[in-house]
């Protein structure tokens, strides 16, 4: 993911997956609140999950509720 990417999708809940430290992918349902740089990490997103760097983002999705019928 760009940098460019990310901050278009700041302010937004979306289905964020990334890979974790194991190199599993994780599907979250996220609040992106800031494209920023971190020490020791470079450019992440700071998420309602925690800082996810950029390189470990594999795709995303805007979150749509389901509504009940």
């Amino acid at each position: 993911m760009s940098i460019a990417e990310a901050r278009s999708i700041v302010g937004k809940k979306v289905w964020l997956t990334w890979l974790d430290r194991k190199g599993m992918e994780v599907t979250r349902a996220v609040m992106v609140m800031e494209a920023t740089f971190v020490p020791l990490y470079g450019p992440c997103l700071i998420t309602s999950e925690g800082d996810v760097a950029l390189n470990k983002v594999v795709r995303f999705e805007d979150y749509q509720e389901v509504s009940a019928a």
